[in-house]
């Protein structure tokens, strides 16, 4: 085997190696998993992994949980509704969260005291599957090695 090859071959074991120990490092309780599962459906509008850059369409929600309302810096496109409520003080607390993912246009109007543009429209309408993402935000909350 010429060198170049064996060297090629070790640094992808050992990028293998790398990527398992860190998904090994990232122990979830039973509900986060769940919770993980179902939000994977908000991939297709949200970055999910720590460190990485917002979507151009949906802000990166690994470490939203407890954060303030349109609070990405690296996402430039939030709705008038979201605005709104960052303006209002809104964070992302697990009461505020069940209630967004509940039915986020009837949270924002709430929120605004009226209609407002606001582009989320994906709903999560059982409430143990809500709990269970909150439990993923939560336990994935500072923690890339849970990407």
């Amino acid at each position: 085997m010429s060198p170049k090859l064996f060297t090629a071959g070790m640094l992808a074991a050992a990028a293998l190696l790398a990527g398992a120990a860190n998904a090994a490092e990232c122990k979830l309780p039973p509900e986060a998993e769940a919770g993980r599962a179902v939000a994977e459906k908000c991939a297709n509008c949200h970055e999910m992994k720590a460190g990485e850059k917002s979507r151009p369409v949906g802000p990166n929600i690994h470490d939203v949980f407890g954060a303030p309302a349109a609070s990405r810096r690296d996402y430039p496109k939030y709705s008038e509704g979201m605005l709104g409520a960052s303006a209002k003080g809104v964070t992302w607390t697990e009461a505020n969260l069940f209630e967004y993912l509940a039915d986020p246009k009837a949270f924002i109007y709430k929120v605004n005291g009226g209609v407002v543009d606001h582009d989320m429209f994906y709903v999560v309408k059982d409430e143990q599957k809500r709990h269970d993402v909150i439990a993923w935000l939560k336990a994935v909350k500072g923690k890339p090695e849970c990407n």
